[in-house]
């Protein structure tokens, strides 16, 4: 198996069509049959233990050649530098004038209602689990997979991993989670601005006094208003529903 890694995949069916996929996570090889004649393989990352890729039985039900994620990017600051090169929308916060550059998903090949497909994607470590859950393949081999199928087309997937209403459920659990750790830091970032504005509201009283010490305002005169609130930047696009 591991000689295998040192090339992408195979494709031995010149035009013939891919009528059923067998993906197999636990060694991350994908085998492709026209009929009952098997016409080529390719080698995939699938999902981390974390971010499972479901398994069961599906069928392609979208080809979007030039596709990209709503979830899942870069985060960048107002300068332009990556603060956060996993950034997810609906779990994590941009900073103030920051931008979302959502990932790449090229040739990509969908298999359930929430998001997850085949598509090109990094495998830094042939044989191993590295996405969030769809299934990343060679650049090599994902046009040709593209090419030769067809929305319809049967997909196997085996292996360890949830069934898909299991991966549901946890899915259903972990965008809970992100929306409470969102909302936390919403609250965080504008309990800091509010601290900000108030502090550039107070004048010295003596120069010689302790730093911050507010004026005090005039006998008769209104108290005076609180400081507003500034919430901070919310991101860029708002979460759609799991993709």
């Amino acid at each position: 198996m591991k000689e295998a890694w040192k090339y992408p995949g195979e494709w031995k069916g010149g035009s013939k069509p891919i009528t059923r996929m067998v993906i197999n996570v636990d060694v991350q090889r994908a085998m492709l049959y026209s009929g009952k004649e098997e016409v080529g393989w390719t080698y995939f990352a699938s999902g981390i233990p974390s971010f499972p890729t479901p398994t069961g039985e599906f069928k392609i039900l979208e080809k979007v050649k030039d596709k990209v994620s709503n979830l899942y990017g870069k985060g960048f600051d107002k300068d332009g530098k990556v603060v956060n090169s996993d950034f997810k929308q609906g779990r994590d916060l941009l900073p103030e004038g920051g931008h979302f550059e959502p990932a790449k998903m090229t040739y990509f090949m969908r298999l359930t209602g929430d998001g997850v497909g085949m598509h090109i994607g990094p495998i830094p470590r042939p044989g191993r689990r590295a996405s969030h859950g769809c299934i990343r393949l060679p650049s090599k081999m994902a046009p040709i997979l593209f090419e030769h199928t067809a929305v319809g087309t049967p997909v196997t997937i085996t292996g360890n991993g949830p069934d898909y209403q299991t991966y549901l459920k946890q899915s259903a659990e972990k965008a809970k989670a992100n929306a409470e750790k969102l909302a936390a830091a919403k609250k965080k970032a504008a309990e800091a601005a509010a601290a900000a504005t108030a502090a550039t509201t107070l004048a010295p009283d003596d120069p010689n006094g302790p730093k911050g010490a507010a004026t005090p305002p005039p006998l008769g005169a209104p108290p005076a208003t609180p400081p507003v609130e500034v919430k901070p930047a919310e991101p860029v696009n708002p979460p759609p529903a799991n993709n």
